[in-house]
Order: C-alpha cells, then sequence, then structure tokens
C-alpha cells in the first residue's frame, strides 16, 4: 500500500526546484563562482531582487523536507544507508560521468580534456558540476541521520531548542569572522574549533524534526510571526549584496550573507518551510505538483546541461530579470519532462532517482 503523501511537502519541494534554477540563471548574468561582474545596474538590481529571496532558501528547504520524512531513523542503519545510497548515489554516479564527457559533444571542451575531466569526478566535482556540492553533503547527512536518531527520539522539547539556539548562533560566525577574525579556538592546526560539532547542514535536520514534532502553530501565528521576518531578513540579505557590490571582488564575499550557514537562510528557511506547511490540500494542480515533487531530484541533477545553454539564447533578445526568469521556467519544464520521460524507462529510478 502506497503510503499516504504529506502535501505540502509536494509543493514545497517543487518550489524548491524552481527557486535553485532561479539562483543558477541569476549567476549567469554576473558570476562563474570564481569572479563576478555585473553588466548594468538593472543586472546588479535584478540579481538582489530575484536570488536575494531564493539564494538563502532553496537547499535549506530541501533538507529540512528530508528530515521532516526521514528521521528518527527507524529502520537498522544498514537498511537505511542502502536504501538512501541506492536512490541518491547511484544516479549521482552517473551525472558525475555525463557532465565530464557529455559538453565535450557539443564542442563546450576536447576530448582530452573529457578525460582529464573522467579522472577528477571520482575525487571530487569538476567545475562544470559544481552545483553536485550538494549531493555529497546530502549523503554525508544520511551517514549521520541514524546517529543522532537515538538523541532525537529522546530528547524533550527544551533539549532540542537549546541545540537549536546553539545551532543559531553559530549561523552568526561568518559576521563575527569579518569584525574579528578566527574565533572560539580556529586555527589552521585546528578546524574543528569549540561549537563546530553543533553547526552547518545538520540544524536544518534537527530544525525539520523540532517542526514535524513539536511546533503547533495556529496559522494566524505562522503568519503574523513568518512573513514579517521573512520581509526583515529578504532586505538585510539583499541590502548587504547591494552594499558589498561596490567594495568586495570575490562571489564569496559579495554572497557573504546569503549562504546556507548565515542566520539570513536559517530564519528565512525557517519561515518558508512553516508557510508551507500550512497548505491542508494538494487542490486542481496537486497531481501535476506531485510529479515534479518525484521529478525533482532528476531535474536537479540535469538542469545545468541545458540551463547555460537556454540562458546564452535569452539574454541577448530579454531584458535581464525576463531572462532570468524565462530560462529557469524553461529549464524547469524541459528538465521536468526529461527526468519524466527517462523515469518511464526500465533502469530510469537508477538514472534520475
Amino acid at each position: 500500500m502506497e503510503k499516504q503523501r504529506i502535501v505540502f511537502l509536494d509543493w514545497l519541494r517543487a518550489a524548491a526546484c524552481l527557486m535553485v534554477m532561479l539562483v543558477h540563471a541569476s549567476e549567469c548574468v554576473y558570476s562563474d563562482d570564481y569572479s563576478f561582474s555585473f553588466p548594468s545596474e538593472l543586472a546588479r538590481w535584478s540579481v538582489m531582487f530575484i536570488q536575494g529571496f531564493v539564494r538563502p532558501v532553496a537547499v535549506p528547504l530541501f533538507l529540512m523536507a528530508s528530515a521532516y520524512l526521514l528521521v528518527p531513523v527507524k529502520t537498522a542503519t544498514g537498511v537505511f544507508l542502502k536504501k538512501r545510497f541506492t536512490r541518491v548515489g547511484i544516479p549521482f554516479l552517473v551525472f558525475l560521468v555525463l557532465y565530464a564527457v557529455l559538453p565535450a559533444l557539443w564542442g563546450e571542451f576536447s576530448g582530452a580534456e573529457a578525460l582529464a575531466n573522467l579522472k577528477q569526478v571520482w575525487i571530487n566535482f569538476i567545475p562544470r558540476e559544481s552545483h553536485l556540492w550538494f549531493v555529497y553533503m546530502m549523503l554525508g547527512l544520511y551517514l549521520i541521520m541514524p546517529v543522532i536518531s537515538p538523541w532525537l527520539a529522546g530528547a524533550g522539547r527544551k533539549e532540542l531548542l537549546f541545540f537549536l539556539g546553539l545551532w543559531a548562533f553559530t549561523l552568526c560566525f561568518y559576521m563575527f569572522r569579518e569584525w574579528l577574525g578566527p574565533v572560539f579556538g580556529e586555527c589552521w592546526w585546528n578546524p574543528y574549533p569549540l561549537f563546530y560539532y553543533v553547526s552547518g547542514f545538520v540544524g536544518y535536520i534537527v530544525l525539520g524534526y523540532y517542526i514535524r514534532t513539536r511546533l503547533d502553530w495556529s496559522g494566524k501565528k505562522v503568519f503574523a510571526l513568518c512573513i514579517p521576518l521573512l520581509l526583515a531578513f529578504y532586505a538585510f540579505g539583499a541590502w548587504q549584496f547591494y552594499r558589498r557590490s561596490f567594495v568586495v571582488d570575490t562571489p564569496q564575499l559579495l554572497e557573504a550573507h546569503w549562504q546556507n550557514d548565515t542566520i539570513v537562510a536559517g530564519v528565512m528557511s525557517a519561515c518558508v518551510f512553516l508557510l508551507f506547511s500550512r497548505i491542508r490540500s494538494g487542490g486542481r494542480l496537486y497531481g501535476l505538483v506531485r510529479k515534479i515533487s518525484e521529478a525533482s531530484y532528476g531535474m536537479y541533477l540535469m538542469h545545468m546541461l541545458m540551463l547555460p545553454a537556454i540562458f546564452s539564447l535569452l539574454n541577448p533578445v530579454l531584458p535581464v530579470p525576463l531572462a532570468i526568469l524565462c530560462t529557469a521556467l524553461l529549464t524547469y519544464l524541459a528538465s521536468f519532462l526529461l527526468s519524466r520521460l527517462i523515469g518511464r524507462l526500465p533502469f530510469g529510478k537508477y538514472l534520475v532517482g
């Protein structure tokens, strides 16, 4: 018997997948991950407004959705890891190879470079597939989920809030480091300082679990708290991006307030997740939304094979904001249709999850 669907998670995954594509379409305007420049003031403002909302929340929403469904782990560790690594890991390996060689077919790089790529992808992703950093991180979280599950199952509200409070404190460290330098024992011979073990992406796993098991806010309370907080942190992150765009010289510094381990991302992601959680019924579009949700992993894996090409066609003929939106939407549609088509093949689940 099929498990009952959690409707709002399907809507959330479908939306988060589009957010990811909006992020990458925006990056085509100004950044190659290593340097940045804005072709116009319209481009600067377009990126600030569009990416300022989607960049801090897209990845955390996927993590919180996974936590909502998977923790605490209720099966044997081996069974859990086998299922997750089979579903996520095998398509990941396939696309590592595809990104390494497929662009050579349309002349993006040479055959010799494709062979060099094939040697590198077993060590780490190549620049062409930099978005696959997410899968490495997700597989790492799968490894830790069985470890933290007994604690999650036995922890009370106060213990969970204590952890989340510490984690929220670590989300401010990027600002502390700018003002003060290394903090709380950080140095080149100690990469694991005082708060290291309560920081990072695992916080989103605990947050997703806490929302499912301990948070029972009314819709009125969710809207009253989340909308003002969401808008305030969106404005703060966007303003910091705009200000920094004139005074810094690397994307790392430019996007500092939009990274996943920042207080901006933590607050905005919690707010967006809680707002989505108020969706109680699927509506007329739910059948399509569910199909998109089921295809979202395959869409994520493949979308960067087509998104840069779509952007290069649209950017010369459309204003920047329309080029970003249309690139994301067309990539979303194309990757959905292709993922669904591949998923129907006999071994499709090993290609797109």
